[in-house]
């Protein structure tokens, strides 16, 4: 049975899913269970959202309202979303991937600018992470980022080939070189302990850098077989979820390299997902993901 709440005045709505047979999807212990899914706001619907970021601190969501040009914040607690915020800034055109530290400050990277833009808990502009003294500083074109541990920031920088990584404040700490045997490397994650994770999206490989290594290394064969096309990943709970975005779905990859499933698939119904960008998961076990061409957020419970 599908229940929807509707919120007026204005078009904002929530579809909520109750958990039912056909619901989960994979093989394996770890299922994905079809929660809720954010469609449209007050101030209009979602456009192209590209990206998500969830906070490991507060029962913060953002959204990266790509085609909007603009952020959509919610609280999201107890399996609801219960607020909503719209931020805009002029140093924002074009957002392409949201990310929050542990202060629930947000950071984003915009298309335009190709720059990663900070912004306070609330969404003012605090300023612009450019990796000061790091080698060549005034090249450096984002592809992706993250956040890791202390609030360190890892950049994908693929004019110079190489991930950069800067402290809470922007400033440089150190680079490792992309693998000269990649294909094209679209999106980085560090673990727990500090390790990154490349995915290498034309070739279906992740590669793996020590915290204190020098270079990467392959740690899966071709994932080909199991994914069309990866474009993301976010590690989480000692396993690597990888975005497929031509396949629709959400693949499980364990830190030994071995395939642990496949969840969601491609379509537009609840539950399925069409040609999604990013993911992240929320502290107390969910799920989210930008679900770009089916214009909303999916938000599913993960069971294990």
């Amino acid at each position: 049975m599908t229940k929807i709440s509707w919120k007026f005045p204005g078009v904002f709505f929530i579809a909520i899913l109750m958990a039912f047979p056909v619901a989960a999807y994979g093989a394996g212990a770890l299922q994905f269970i079809p929660d809720i899914s954010i469609y449209s706001v007050d101030k209009g619907g979602l456009n192209k959202p590209e990206g998500v970021a969830c906070s490991s601190v507060y029962d913060d969501i953002v959204v990266a309202d790509t085609g909007n040009g603009r952020l959509m914040k919610y609280t999201f607690m107890g399996g609801a979303v219960k607020d909503e915020a719209e931020i805009k800034v002029t140093q924002v055109d074009y957002p392409l991937e949201v990310q929050m530290n542990s202060k629930g400050e947000i950071f984003v990277l915009d298309g335009q600018q190709r720059r990663i833009v900070h912004l306070s808990k609330e969404g003012k502009f605090e300023g612009y992470v450019d990796a000061a003294g790091a080698p060549d500083s005034a090249s450096i074109i984002p592809k992706s980022f993250k956040i890791g541990e202390n609030d360190n920031i890892y950049i994908l920088d693929i004019y110079g080939a190489r991930v950069i990584v800067t402290d809470p404040a922007g400033k440089y700490l150190k680079q490792i070189p992309l693998p000269k045997e990649a294909g094209f490397i679209t999106d980085l994650a560090p673990t727990t302990g500090g390790n990154i994770i490349l995915l290498d999206s034309a070739k279906a490989v992740l590669y793996m850098s020590s915290k204190d290594g020098t270079s990467f290394s392959p740690f899966t064969g071709n994932l080909r077989e199991y994914m069309d096309f990866p474009v993301s990943i976010v590690f989480n709970d000692g396993l690597i979820y990888v975005v497929d975005k031509n396949g629709g779905s959400i693949d499980l990859i364990g830190l030994d390299g071995s395939f642990h499933g496949r969840r969601s698939g491609l379509g537009w119904d609840e539950g399925l997902l069409y040609f999604p960008e990013q993911m992240c998961v929320q502290s107390d076990g969910y799920a989210v993901v930008a679900d770009r061409e089916n214009n909303r957020v999916q938000i599913f419970r993960i069971v294990n």
